[in-house]
């Protein structure tokens, strides 16, 4: 085995959750950051623990066909992105790629087609954390450390805050040392100074902290909302995890019953302004929710909308005793949520359709949704 500073030839198999490209060397795993499906690399190991190794690039043989040029300056050294160095139709197939693996892995399903759905790989990012360094300087956070990095220009963040940041001490005033900033029309809305962001989604008006958490691509939020509610109707619906009711607000048009469940209390708040009269909140945990009255009725559609770590036990133990006719989810990582796909599928569910939404392009970061129906 290859030791630690050693330099080995390597091909580049695909790209793994976090956005290291994979190879293997004596069929040992070897992951490495910045590399392209299809590369041929010169590859320095510098790293690794029983199982796999870890390595940087020390040179590039022959670049897989995939591989462009990233064009930020600070790209590989900034904290955020990953996935610049490839063209968007790589990225594309390899967060597919992602997806079907994990199905196939942590949900035993391996015959499911996902339908992708792009955004645009650039502008494309209305929220983004800041920090202010010792200096006063707008920064991020540099990749893999505690230190932060000026920035004078991001090319995925929409218009009004790559305007804002290009100022470069502009967060110095906020008297902060991290901050958020939200750009929305022609205008960078920054907490500290704004608190609550007034938007249009789909003519829907919302209502929500700056520094809570609202999805960062309003222009996929408008693909993904049409996919979620708009085809849908009975008489009971929830909407658990509901943040701050983006789904509940369109879901509502097509049931005249709806619950909406979310533990934190400001949030729950924003989802009654937000949903309006005539549906039920409940500002508790699943967990909590699951164990009332309120969850005791027979639901037609149930929109779950869960952390990165999916649903807890409890939740899927009420999916498969409450039966809703169609469960619709959302996720922000592809492994929990196959794991609960395969659960849902053995307790007597079908997966209807399953789609691929791109939110955050240049970054490996996968966003998914499925529809499932009861057989």
């Amino acid at each position: 085995m290859a030791g630690i500073g050693e330099t080995v030839r390597l091909r580049i198999e695909r790209i793994v959750p976090g956005g290291d490209g994979m190879g293997r060397l004596d069929g040992l795993p070897v992951f490495v950051p910045a590399s392209a499906p299809g590369d041929l690399l010169d590859a320095r190991i510098v790293g690794g623990k029983p199982g796999f190794l870890r390595a940087e690039i020390a040179g590039i043989a022959a670049p897989g066909p995939g591989r462009v040029a990233p064009p930020c300056p600070y790209y590989g050294v900034c904290g955020g992105c990953n996935l610049q160095h490839l063209s968007y139709e790589a990225q594309l197939e390899a967060k597919l790629g992602l997806v079907r693996d994990a199905w196939k892995r942590s949900g035993g399903l391996d015959r499911v087609d996902f339908d992708v759905v792009a955004s645009e790989p650039f502008a494309y990012r209305n929220r983004a954390q800041f920090h202010v360094d010792a200096a006063g300087r707008t920064c991020y956070a540099r990749r893999s450390s505690s230190e932060l990095l000026e920035v004078r220009s991001c090319p995925i963040l929409v218009e009004p805050l790559e305007r804002w940041i290009a100022d470069g001490s502009a967060g110095a005033a906020l008297g902060k040392d991290r901050f958020v900033a939200f750009g929305y029309r022609d205008e960078a809305y920054i907490e500290g100074r704004d608190r609550r962001l007034a938007i249009d989604i789909l003519g829907k008006p919302f209502s929500f902290d700056i520094g809570g958490f609202f999805q960062s691509n309003l222009r996929m939020v408008e693909r993904l909302v049409p996919a979620v509610c708009s085809d849908m109707s009975g008489e009971r619906a929830a909407d658990l995890y509901c943040g701050v009711g983006l789904f509940g607000a369109f879901l509502k048009r097509g049931f005249p019953r709806l619950v909406c469940v979310e533990q934190d209390e400001r949030s729950i708040g924003y989802a009654c302004s937000n949903v309006g009269p005539g549906a039920g909140f409940s500002a508790s945990s699943i967990e909590d929710w699951t164990r009332s009255a309120q969850a005791r009725e027979r639901f037609d559609y149930v929109v779950v909308d869960p952390p990165r770590a999916g649903l807890t036990a409890t939740a899927r133990a009420w999916l498969a005793a409450a039966r809703p006719a169609y469960i619709g989810y959302v996720s922000c990582d592809p492994v929990s949520m196959a794991r609960d796909a395969g659960f849902l599928v053995k307790a007597g569910y079908a997966v209807e359709s399953a789609s691929l939404f791109d939110f955050y392009p240049q970054t490996s970061h996968v966003e998914s949704y499925a529809r499932f129906r009861l057989d």
